[in-house]
């Protein structure tokens, strides 16, 4: 005898698929929702990491900074010590200058001339005094030029003077008898002409006479 199944199996078949299909729905969000978190999890640890790396790279660049403006400040120290250790040499190196030159000048003055003044500006000396004839001045300018130290020298002025023709003393009076008109002779000098010279101290000889101070006194500091 044929059965026949009287329950209601196509409602059963309808719900058992629902269910499945519940159930793989809840499954894919699930999975879907854990996708999610995982990569949110990943690009927040990625960010994360990248911050961490901008705050080591902002702390490097403000120590390089700090380290820059050190070096920046030793650099200007050691230029100031330069500065001031090229400011000593040079002084020293002038020091034997002035007496060498004043030296020079005191061997070439002629015996037809004397000097009232001499005045130093920087390089530049200027000299006043008087001198018999303009072609004893010419004379001096060449002898100053002649020399190691002294370049340059030239004729500011003269003047020529405005006293009377010299005069010969006359032969002494006898005893008893001598006059004021005996011992008003005009002297030489009163016809000397009055002249002013300038010159220049050569900067070549001086640098050579510092450097020269500078390699002795690193040899003497040697020994």
């Amino acid at each position: 005898m044929a059965k026949i199944n009287l329950l209601p199996w196509r409602q059963e078949l309808r719900e058992r698929r629902n269910r499945e299909f519940m159930t793989l729905v809840v499954a894919v969000l699930f999975l879907s929702l854990l996708g999610a978190f995982a990569a949110w999890s990943y690009y927040k640890n990625t960010l994360e990491n990248q911050q961490l790396a901008n705050e080591r790279i902002k702390q490097e660049n403000a120590n390089l900074d700090k380290a820059l403006k050190e070096i920046e400040t030793l650099e200007q120290q050691r230029d100031d010590i330069i500065a001031r250790m090229k400011v000593i040499q040079d002084l020293q190196g002038r020091r034997p200058v002035p007496v060498r030159i004043w030296d020079d000048i005191a061997r070439i003055i002629p015996a037809q001339m004397y000097l009232t003044s001499m005045k130093r500006e920087a390089d530049t000396i200027t000299f006043t005094g008087q001198a018999d004839n303009p072609n004893v001045i010419s004379t001096f300018i060449r002898s100053l030029d002649g020399t190691q130290w002294l370049e340059k020298s030239a004729v500011v002025s003269i003047q020529q003077p405005n006293a009377v023709a010299y005069q010969a003393p006359k032969p002494a009076p006898a005893a008893g008898n001598i006059s004021a008109s005996s011992t008003s002779a005009t002297l030489p000098e009163a016809n000397y002409v009055t002249f002013v010279v300038t010159t220049m101290v050569k900067q070549t000889d001086v640098a050579s006479a510092t450097a020269a101070s500078g390699v002795a006194a690193s040899a003497s500091k040697e020994k």
